[in-house]
């Protein structure tokens, strides 16, 4: 894997520290929850910000606080960000949502040739209730996760890195043939499926939420004790929200936290093109 260089990845996290700071200002005019998540929350603890190889950011909300901030994030959003979700961008392979900074390139392979926005982001996670009972909260993530498959299938032609062999290549033209059969069935359908089933629950007392997006079922699963009530931390020169029990959140997701992985572990998730704009020529 081609790894950042110094210099580039420190303009990427800036990029995305920019993009952060657009969230929580519309967050705060609106009242609206957020918290930091994943890799983004172990970064908050362990290094006060960034995980220092970390080339993203992850927030999430709960479900009423994501539905309030796709309601208003069009009236306060400044000129150079871009809301990407499916209601926003009709090309969107995400069902969550990314704010984006205009003006700069990070595309993913998988997404040459989408007629769509593709900058530096920081993600946006929905948090639904998810059942206590075991097997009914099995069969909501297996739903979820069908129909978002088929929605990303529907929306992206090919797979997620360039073939190197010949059956990679032959799973590359099934994959499109998947696609163009999948065209079929309106968008709208599948996602109104997917917001369905990761609704289902809300409204119900369950004890956790959980984020329905992740491909591994409890990968971002916390309960309601764990994530209230939020706390402030540094991240950077910044205060953000955490889950108010992050060592028992982080525990969860990390075991060890604060145990930094080996050398050959601390890399970031370099995209198939990268171009900071403006951004970058201005570092200059």
């Amino acid at each position: 894997m081609i790894n950042y260089s110094a210099d580039e990845l420190d303009m990427i996290q800036k990029l995305e520290l920019k993009i952060l700071k657009e969230i929580i200002r519309i967050c705060k005019k609106e009242n609206i929850e957020y918290f930091l998540i994943g890799g983004s929350a172990l970064g908050a603890i362990r290094h006060e910000g960034f995980i220092p190889w970390d080339d993203d950011i992850d927030v999430g909300m709960t479900r009423e606080n994501y539905d309030n901030f796709l309601r208003v994030v069009e009236q306060y959003l400044g000129e150079e960000f871009y809301l990407q979700s499916p209601s926003s961008d009709r090309n969107s392979p995400y069902s969550y949502s990314k704010l984006m900074l205009k003006g700069t390139l990070f595309l993913e392979y998988a997404q040459r040739n989408l007629k769509t926005q593709s900058g530096i982001y920081v993600d946006i996670f929905p948090f639904d209730e998810v059942p206590d009972n075991e097997s009914e909260n099995e069969r909501q993530f297996k739903a979820v996760q069908f129909y978002k498959k088929l929605y990303v299938m529907r929306m992206l032609p090919t797979v997620s890195k360039a073939p190197e062999n010949l059956i990679q290549g032959l799973k590359a033209i099934l994959r499109r043939c998947i696609h163009y059969s999948l065209r079929l069935i309106p968008k709208s359908l599948i996602l109104k499926k997917i917001d369905q089933f990761s609704r289902l629950y809300n409204g119900t007392n369950q004890s956790a939420f959980a984020c329905l997006d992740f491909p591994v079922r409890n990968v971002e699963y916390v309960l309601k004790t764990t994530l209230y009530p939020l706390i402030e931390h540094k991240f950077e020169e910044i205060t953000i929200l955490l889950p108010g029990d992050f060592h028992q959140y982080l525990t969860t997701h990390y075991g060890e936290y604060m145990k930094l992985p080996p050398l050959e572990e601390r890399v970031g998730h370099r995209p198939y093109l990268i171009d900071l704009g403006t951004y970058g020529k201005e570092e200059k």
